[in-house]
């Protein structure tokens, strides 16, 4: 038996049913379908399979693989992955097998996946799973969330309300008329990888109120720093934030981060997940900034399967040969 291939409408009701616990805002289908924003060559797939009271839920992105007329399958950016309502390993085999012969009809040649940490969701996935990285998450049930920051952070952010900075929650209108802009100048200045600019219909497919709360920091002038925030049942997502070189300096995305974790306490959540850095060494910039907001860890780790042994081995020999690119990347040709 092959999975059901849903429509996202179908899946925001398999979504619903998920213990609250998985309802990770990466895992709504809406995610899913802003994401596809990213490419016109993205393919939003949204496959259960069900046996009896439980079921194994997958959404991914598929895309044509270059010059072999086979496809392949990504999560999101960000997370994704797998879910189901048991870990049962007989029912996970099923599933799993029933993936794989979807993924043999419909012509995939390989398949990479990006866990999401605090799920832990490799767990419902049978391919081959990898330590990637640590990310930072806090705990939204403390108290008097400043007590768990490092001096540095509460520095900053004291700092930054002491200079008449303040957060503001805004609609969508208003957070486009500013984001896309600060998010671009802070990529350029970062010199970052083409992948991680978006078009501004991904912005607006994002900017979505269902899924996202976006936040704005700003004196009675300016606007100093920005962030998006996905916000599931029980835990918030930091997605993107931008800043501008004042704001680094008053510290605006301190204060910004430390109003979203107040938010998210006020509203019952119970985790704010901050992410990793930009690569796995503990002393990466992005993961230093992060790690001073929570002692708080989670693993980040991605998964692979390989469909077709032979036409990827064939492909990834080609590419090497042709053009020296394939490394060690599981999808090597994107």
């Amino acid at each position: 038996m092959l999975p059901l291939q849903l429509s996202a409408e179908e899946a925001l009701g398999y979504y619903r049913r998920l213990d609250i616990s998985q309802r990770a805002p990466s895992l709504h289908p809406e995610y899913l379908l802003a994401d596809a924003q990213r490419s016109a060559t993205l393919i939003p797939r949204f496959l259960v399979y069900q046996a009896g009271d439980h079921f194994h839920y997958h959404a991914f992105q598929m895309e044509a693989v270059p010059e072999v007329g086979l496809f392949d399958i990504q999560s999101p950016y960000g997370y994704g992955g797998p879910v189901a309502t048991t870990t049962a390993p007989a029912f996970l085999n099923k599933a799993w097998n029933a993936h794989c012969r979807w993924c043999q009809e419909n012509n995939i040649l390989a398949e990479f996946i990006r866990f999401h940490p605090l799920l832990e969701n490799w767990r419902y996935f049978c391919g081959e799973a990898l330590d990637d990285r640590q990310t930072v998450w806090i705990d939204l049930a403390v108290p008097d969330l400043m007590t768990t920051y490092t001096p540095r952070v509460r520095t900053s952010i004291r700092k930054a309300m002491k200079n008449g900075l303040r957060v503001e929650w805004c609609d969508r209108h208003s957070f486009l008329t500013s984001f896309p802009r600060l998010y671009e100048e802070t990529m350029h200045k970062l010199a970052a990888d083409q992948f991680y600019f978006f078009s501004p219909a991904y912005f607006e497919r994002i900017t979505n109120p269902e899924l996202a709360r976006l936040a704005i920091c700003r004196d009675d002038n300016s606007i100093y720093a920005a962030a998006i925030f996905l916000h599931g049942s029980e835990m918030v997502e930091y997605h993107l934030s931008a800043s501008n070189e004042a704001g680094k300096t008053l510290g605006a995305t301190n204060l910004l981060l430390h109003e979203a974790a107040n938010w998210a306490q006020q509203s019952g959540k119970k985790k704010l997940h901050l992410g990793g850095g930009t690569s796995a060494a503990p002393e990466n910039p992005l993961f230093f900034y992060k790690a001073g907001f929570s002692t708080h860890r989670s693993l980040f780790r991605i998964g692979k399967k390989i469909h077709r042994p032979g036409a990827y081995a064939a492909l990834k020999a080609d590419w090497a040969n042709r053009k020296d690119l394939a490394g060690n990347r599981i999808l090597f040709y994107r």
